[in-house]
């Protein structure tokens, strides 16, 4: 073929469009990129990077070094594999910066960090993405966009010499063998983690997550979060068996039945009746709650979560087991996959109809498969609701409420004979709060409160006024209706505020290993109502005298059960009751004894307690 010159021209020109790497420059791209990558994410944590580098050098960089390497590894693992540098250094800063970010903001929104079993509800967080501020996903969109076009230039315009496939790819396998090792020793080190120099509380995840880097503690937790059986199990096992096998149902006798009607209120919170807050020339946003408190058996619970989990607080109490203790799933509900016993399967073996109702979408935390499991006749979710009739982005309160009151008069018209019972999962003031009711001053306070803090107060209070209204309209219908009904009615979790808003609020004051430290976001609300009709025939006794009754989440539907005499209907729940009176509170690591001591039980075993924790996995995996 003769001569072209064009041609060879033209190969300069195409040459000349990009720009093209070597292995040398490569490598030393992906060090310094892998360095800077991990100096942004942990800029990225919620505490200063002042904070959090002083926590670096008291570890003597070894934090750092644990933040760093997996992001070396992976960038050289793309590397290698792909020969591709935009390709190794693109995707892992775009999904590390991304997966900082979601960190971040889910640490303002209910204060616990971004984990590996977040993603599997990344569905739900696109079910209610909608609520969120819709500058910040413009914000978060755009970002994307202009990230998205900046790497696909790269992509273009930058490219990297050739190398032999059997080369680059050997060269990943063996980056890959060093990165499995590297995951599976420090990675996966708890006494590596537990040794780190680290701010604040060690059985906080924020705390750890803040202090030892967004990247490792994810990383960490991913290796190290598997439900395993308690040290107990093969001991208990067998007891465990015999009680299951030998038991039979009590009968009730001349037990009462009246109608229970259970609310659990989104984000319900007595954190209003904090002294600094003076509603004196507002709507008190706890007026009928004051009121129906001194009528009732009331206490606080200890909840799973802050700021989020409504699901966990939801299992917590139908089921008597604590979530606290399964910390490896995405959710508790994720345990339930056949029928259980729960509370409404006991109660629909004392003859109720069970009736499940929530205005949000069934598939939110498998609720749709889940209530059915636990013994619900029938569930009804937002497509029974009016969707145009919604406040703050969600179902009013006004519309839930009436819908509880007119499936209650519904059913005593056509089955007045079958006692009743009501679950209803409110929705309308699920957080964030700023902005979400356009709300204008409702309180006066001497707190230094930032405009932000002050806003979302204001807008959650606005949303705390039409839950008390509709606690009033409620108990109002309530008392007008002729057979005994009791009303159970508490917060599944405190509201979704910023560090600021709690830490104003809820000082932390006491030591950070005590009960008061360890629970104090953690407490909601809980009042035990009957009507009239209720208190001539049932007699209700509050199991603490004097003071705030104070137990844990999973106590409550056990302890219901137990006041209304309904004892002997699963050798589990009874279990669960008779512990109750000895430790009213269990959290991960510690609990509360009914003397006041505060002890830790990992540590130094208490057999009740491990055997609880031995029937919990017993529940679940047979």
């Amino acid at each position: 073929m003769p001569y072209d010159p064009m041609r060879s021209l033209n190969r300069k020109n195409t040459k000349a469009k990009y720009i093209q790497l070597n292995i040398i420059i490569s490598l030393l791209l992906i060090v310094i990129a892998s360095l800077l990558l991990t100096y942004v994410c942990l800029r990225l944590e919620k505490t200063s990077i002042e904070v959090v580098w002083a926590n670096v050098v008291k570890s003597g960089y070894t934090v750092f070094i644990l933040n760093w390497l997996p992001l070396l590894l992976i960038m050289l693992f793309l590397y290698a594999l792909f020969n591709n540098t935009v390709i190794a250094c693109g995707l892992t800063g775009g999904a590390a910066v991304l997966f900082s970010i979601i960190n971040r903001n889910m640490i303002d929104l209910r204060q616990d960090p971004f984990k590996p079993m977040d993603i599997l509800l990344s569905r739900d967080f696109f079910g209610i993405a909608k609520s969120l501020d819709h500058k910040l996903l413009t914000m978060a969109a755009a970002g994307t966009v202009v990230f998205l076009v900046f790497f696909a230039l790269c992509l273009i315009f930058i490219r990297n010499k050739r190398i032999h496939p059997a080369i680059h790819i050997t060269a990943a396998a063996v980056i890959a063998v060093i990165a499995i090792w590297f995951n599976n020793t420090a990675l996966s080190d708890k006494n590596l983690y537990e040794n780190l120099a680290m701010d604040g509380n060690f059985y906080n995840a924020t705390d750890n997550f803040e202090s030892k880097g967004f990247i490792y503690c994810f990383l960490y937790t991913m290796n190290t979060s598997h439900i395993t059986a308690p040290p107990a199990y093969d001991k208990d096992k067998a007891e465990i068996t015999r009680r299951v096998g030998t038991f039979t149902p009590a009968d009730p006798g001349g037990a009462v039945k009246p109608n229970i009607v259970m609310v659990l209120s989104e984000s319900y919170s007595d954190i209003l009746m904090n002294p600094h807050l003076n509603f004196d020339n507002y709507t008190d946003p706890m007026q009928n709650y004051k009121q129906i408190k001194d009528e009732s058996i009331n206490g606080h619970i200890v909840v799973p979560d802050v700021g989020g989990g409504t699901a966990d607080t939801e299992f917590d109490i139908f089921t008597g087991l604590n979530t606290r203790h399964f910390r490896g799933t995405p959710y508790s509900y994720s345990l339930i996959t056949k029928p259980v016993s729960a509370l409404p399967s006991v109660l629909s073996g004392l003859g109720y109809y069970n009736l499940a109702l929530h205005p949000g979408y069934g598939w939110f935390y498998n609720r749709q498969n889940v209530y059915p499991d636990m013994g619900f006749d029938d569930f009804y979710d937002i497509k029974s609701y009016d969707e145009t009739d919604t406040k703050g982005m969600y179902i009013t309160e006004t519309q839930t409420i009436n819908r509880i009151i007119s499936e209650y008069d519904q059913h005593m018209q056509t089955s007045p004979g079958t006692p009743l019972f009501e679950f209803c999962v409110t929705i309308q003031n699920h957080g964030p709060y700023p902005g979400k009711y356009n709300a204008t001053k409702d309180f006066d306070t001497d707190l230094q409160l930032s405009v932000e803090a002050r806003d979302a107060l204001n807008n959650y209070i606005a949303g705390m006024q039409d839950c008390d209204r509709e606690l009033g309209v409620l108990t109002d219908y309530l008392r007008t209706r002729p057979e005994p009904v009791i009303l159970v009615y508490y917060g599944d979790h405190l509201p979704s505020f910023t560090t600021e808003v709690y830490n104003a609020l809820l000082p932390p004051t006491a030591a950070e290993n005590s009960f008061e430290g360890l629970t104090r976001l953690y407490k909601t609300p809980f009042i035990i109502w009957r009507n009239q009709a209720a208190k001539d025939t049932i007699n209700l006794t509050q199991p603490v005298n004097g003071g705030d009754w104070v137990i844990s989440s999973s106590y409550l539907g056990v302890n219901l059960l137990h006041m209304l005499g309904f004892d002997g209907q699963s050798p589990f729940m009874d279990y669960v009751n008779e512990l109750s009176a000895q430790y009213p509170v269990i959290l991960e690591n510690y609990a509360l004894a009914s003397g006041g001591s505060f002890v830790g039980y990992n540590e130094n075993p208490i057999d009740q307690i491990d055997f609880y924790r031995s029937w919990e996995y017993y529940w679940v995996f047979n």
